[in-house]
């Protein structure tokens, strides 16, 4: 059921209420009868056909006759009324019976002229005469083919007829009762929030309640009717800032001309026509200029804020400008005025207002309004800021009186509860196409989009069921905005957020610029516009995944301007994001530019220079001018270029070329990013608002070579016996190593040659025995791929014989290499080994020299190896291995002391090689005692260092006391176990 059924339901019980009461306590002459009063209180001509002689228009009066009580003839009382469109004062008063319910009304229009006889007007389809009847019950009258458009049918107390043809007038009337008007002062049948009683002519509100009207809405300046939506707005503003001329005509018509209220043609039933809503913009007075304007709450000084022009400070009834100077003036001034706020919306055409920020600033939005995003949603004030936009800015978007309507339709329907987004704030939406949406707010994308909100009557309610809506995640391009609207509109949303135009229809429309227009199941943000901010309220933030529904805002505004308790008393207001001339001038951007970066190497090593090559074409459609690239390398360092200007379509590429020196300390499978960017305006001097490809990169992946290197050595051995050392090196690198280089340095006390080296190899390319008796043994490995994967050297090498147990000896290598180019020399990697001497209980059976010099066949090459890691002075070929041969002549020397002394130094090296005695045996004598001597090693050692002396008077004692010495540990004489 409709709105005004339910009224007129609602009204009839109340009445049958009203009439019971009476019947039962009333007095009788109030029960039988009942006062009827009918006005025809305005006429409208719409066609003048004079006779001869006689000059249009018309001369007007009525005629009436209630309930058959005779027909009034107005010529002698109101004789003559005329004009295009006038009010009168025909009113007719007649007390009826209540038993002729309904009651008959019948009221005709003549024309009277001077030449000829007077003759009847048609305002009633072709006929001269008005038959109704009037049921005092309902309080609702029928009759003459009117329709509840025309206030018939339900309990509005007024109506209208209108003829066709020749001769025709549309008149307008009301019949009311007192038992009628008390009803209707508590009953909106046509749903605007006005009540009944308010909007009937010749009545009004009485605010107060004591029987005097303060706001009578059906009479002028107001002309409300009560079947047909009126909707006030005091339009005040400031003396540079008055609306042009037609603006708020514009918008006038836009609500008349709205699908609202519905009812069959009466020339054609299977057609629909609208009553549309009867828009008040009331242009009131120049108010006092406040430049910025605080809106969001009250200001410290008098007249700062829009509640002191509004309503003056301290905040009184009478002062401020709403209303009009007349109405302040009344003695009635506090009436007249509560009254108008009910019923009235109040804005101000301002100049700025201040934002947000911190400190506040003047703000470039074309206005606010008061809207909250929890219901009650709208409220009853609200402005337009545009006296500070550009003439070309305002060119751009259809010329300032284009601009003050559409604004000024855009900031009221927030007060009419309707958001960015219809019913949500969610902006830009390709199916919401209404004056709400940022996209649509003005004309300058879509030139012939209509001043209007989205409604299912003209098709432009897209999006309103599940089947309908544009899910983001997966869009079909063949159902585009899934309707079309009738008239065809524009639907206005992004690529890639970039802002494209194209028919609302539900065929093809190319979502993602790529593939076509025929794609289905893609994902696509199709409301991210870059150049619609804020990010916050606006489009330029990406929202991928959103699924986008329209809304019919026609059939679902919040007419009442009272809902909002805290915005009906004047209280804080949220600062709305709204379109600045920023962001306009942003949308009409001519500019757009678009970078592009390429290397010349994706991969590259240490060392190399990569170029780069960067290019910025213009996608248009205007020329670019004030070009500037910054360039950031790799390292964070930053180049700036300049460019020339270029045309729609043009490509420039950045001179000199960007270019890098990879450094050499950096680590393999390091990307190396070059960012550029490209800022530039158009020629008005607009940056270019389409950021995401203004920056580009080119990456280069640096490979190097990581070398490691793992170094294994048997844990413990025997004084003499071999160590096997494991060297495991490999590249782990994406980068090819070259001058790769092993090196490792074998301690003091171990003994290494090519000859004596057990281990698989390869053998070391040099081996070099240091000063300090360290011994420095090379592999030059040359190149190495990349991961390379394992490598292994293995080596023997063999500690002392005089080592005593517990020696610890600790071996390092380390790995040199360059990368491939052998541009970067890195630092060596390293690892280390250590064995410890272990030994073995000796035999105590030690052997003397002789018996050493007369068995060769004891001479094993395991025991002349460890001769030899012991003292290489009798490797005489010096072959890195003890022969036989060698050691023959070592003991078939002459006796001369120091071939005596090797004799003996040998057969002690021979006793220590066969565990006979040990290294730390421990030898006592007074000799021995003498020279400090307390063990085989020192011993040995200390014969060692006196075979480096010559013999001479000054060291014979020395030869003798040592050579006797290893004799006696020989022969087992000075050993202690």
């Amino acid at each position: 059921m409709s709105r005004v059924g339910r009224c007129a339901r609602l009204f009839a019980a109340l009445l049958l209420m009203l009439v019971g009461s009476a019947a039962a306590g009333a007095t009788s002459a109030h029960a039988a009868t009942e006062q009827i009063t009918v006005s025809l209180y305005r006429v409208v001509e719409i066609s003048c056909d004079e006779g001869a002689g006689e000059a249009c228009g018309n001369d007007y009066y009525p005629k009436f006759e209630i309930d058959h009580q005779g027909l009034f003839d107005g010529k002698d009382d109101y004789c003559c009324a005329h004009g295009a469109d006038f009010r009168t004062n025909w009113v007719r008063t007649a007390t009826v019976d209540t038993s002729h319910n309904p009651v008959d009304i019948h009221m005709e229009l003549w024309d009277q002229d001077d030449l000829t006889a007077d003759d009847p007007i048609r305002w009633n389809g072709s006929s001269n005469d008005l038959n109704l009847k009037f049921d005092l019950m309902t309080c609702a009258f029928t009759g003459g083919g009117l329709t509840s458009q025309q206030g018939a049918g339900v309990p509005t107390l007024a109506g209208e007829s209108e003829g066709t043809g020749e001769d025709t007038a549309r008149g307008y009337f009301t019949i009311t009762t007192p038992s009628c008007l008390n009803v209707a002062n508590s009953v909106d049948s046509d749903g605007d929030s006005l009540m009944n009683s308010w909007e009937v002519a010749g009545r009004g509100y009485d605010f107060d309640g004591d029987g005097n009207v303060d706001l009578p809405l059906g009479d002028q300046p107001y002309g409300a009717v009560p079947y047909r939506k009126d909707l006030f707005v005091e339009v005040d503003y400031m003396a540079e800032t008055k609306p042009q001329a037609g603006a708020l005509a514009d918008v006038v018509k836009a609500f008349a001309e709205a699908p609202v209220d519905s009812y069959p043609d009466p020339a054609d039933a299977t057609k629909t026509k609208f009553r549309g809503v009867n828009l008040h913009a009331m242009e009131g007075e120049a108010v006092t200029t406040v430049n910025p304007l605080m809106w969001k709450s009250n200001g410290p000084g008098a007249a700062d804020d829009f509640n002191d022009l509004k309503s003056g400070s301290p905040t009184s009834p009478c002062d401020g400008f709403f209303g009009t100077a007349a109405d302040r003036a009344s003695l009635n001034c506090a009436n007249i005025l509560n009254a108008k706020r009910q019923a009235f919306r109040y804005m101000i055409f301002a100049i700025t207002f201040f934002d947000t920020s911190t400190p506040p600033k003047a703000s470039t939005a074309s206005g606010s309004s008061e809207w909250t995003s929890v219901g009650p949603q709208g409220g009853n004030d609200f402005i337009v800021t545009l006296d500070t936009w550009s003439p070309s800015t305002l060119a751009d978007i259809g010329h300032r009186k284009n601009s003050e309507a559409a604004t000024f339709m855009h900031e009221l329907g927030h007060t009419l509860s309707l958001a960015h987004g219809g019913n949500d704030a969610v902006n830009c939406k390709p199916n919401y196409l209404s004056v709400m949406n940022y996209t649509l707010q003005f004309a300058g994308k879509d030139p012939d989009r209509p001043l209007d909100y989205s409604s299912a009557a003209r098709g432009t309610a897209l999006g309103t069921t599940p089947a309908t809506v544009l899910n983001e995640t997966s869009l079909n391009e063949n159902n585009g905005v899934r309707g079309t609207p009738s008239p065809a509109r524009n639907t206005v949303y992004g690529v890639a957020g970039k802002l494209r135009v194209a028919p609302a229809t539900n065929g093809p429309i190319d979502w993602n610029g790529t593939g076509g227009d025929k794609e289905s199941g893609i994902p696509a943000d199709i409301n991210y516009i870059q150049s619609i901010g804020p990010d916050d309220g606006g489009c330029s933030k990406a929202s991928p995944g959103q699924s986008l529904g329209g809304f019919d805002d026609w059939a679902n505004i919040q007419y009442n301007p009272r809902l909002n308790a805290d915005f009906f008393a004047d209280g804080d207001r949220p600062i709305l994001p709204e379109l600045t001339e920023e962001t306009v001038r942003a949308m009409f951007q001519q500019a757009d530019l678009k970078i592009a970066k390429s290397a010349d190497e994706a991969d590259a090593t240490g060392g190399d220079t990569v170029h780069y090559t960067t290019t910025v074409t213009d996608l248009g459609p205007g020329t670019a001018t004030a070009l500037h690239v910054d360039d950031t390398l790799p390292d964070g360092s930053t180049q700036h270029r300049s460019l020339a200007d270029l045309a729609n379509g043009a490509t420039a590429t950045v001179t000199p070329a960007f270019t890098y020196l990879v450094p050499c300390s950096t680590a393999d499978g390091t990307v190396l990013t070059n960012r550029a960017t490209v800022t530039g305006t158009d020629t008005e001097g607009v940056p270019d608002p389409y950021t995401d490809d203004n920056t580009a990169r080119a990456t280069t992946t640096v490979h190097a070579p990581v070398l490691t290197v793992d170094k294994a050595a048997t844990a413990t051995v025997n004084a003499g016996q071999a160590i096997t050392h494991t060297l495991t090196y490999a590249n782990t690198g994406s980068g090819a190593a070259s001058s790769v280089t092993l090196t490792d340095t074998l301690p003091a006390g171990v003994y290494y040659s090519h000859a004596l080296d057990l281990g698989a190899g390869p053998k070391p390319s040099s081996v070099t025995l240091n000063n300090d008796g360290t011994r420095t043994l090379v592999w030059n490995v040359g190149n190495l791929p990349a991961h390379s994967g394992d490598r292994q050297i293995v080596f023997t090498a063999r500690p002392t014989l005089l080592a005593l147990a517990g020696t610890t000896y600790t071996d390092t290598v380390s790995v040199s290499y360059k990368n491939a180019g052998g541009a970067c020399t890195f630092a060596p990697v390293t690892d280390s080994a250590t064995t410890t001497i272990t030994v073995v209980p000796p035999s105590r059976d030690p052997l003397s020299q002789g018996f050493w010099k007369n068995h060769p066949e004891l001479w094993t090459a395991e025991f002349l190896a460890r001769v030899q890691a012991t003292d290489q002075r009798y490797d005489t070929d010096r072959s890195g291995a003890l022969s036989t041969a060698e050691v023959t002549a070592a003991f078939g020397g002459s006796t001369a002391p120091k071939s005596v002394l090797g004799k003996q130094l040998m057969a002690v090296y021979f006793n220590l090689a066969t565990r006979r005695i040990n290294a730390g045996t421990a030898i006592v004598s007074r000799t021995a005692q003498a020279l400090g001597l307390h063990n085989v090693r020192d011993a040995a050692i200390y014969a060692q260092d006196t075979l480096l002396l010559p013999v001479n008077p000054g060291t014979a004692q020395r030869y003798s006391r040592i050579i006797g010495i290893l004799d006696d540990i020989n022969a087992n004489r000075i050993e202690r176990y």
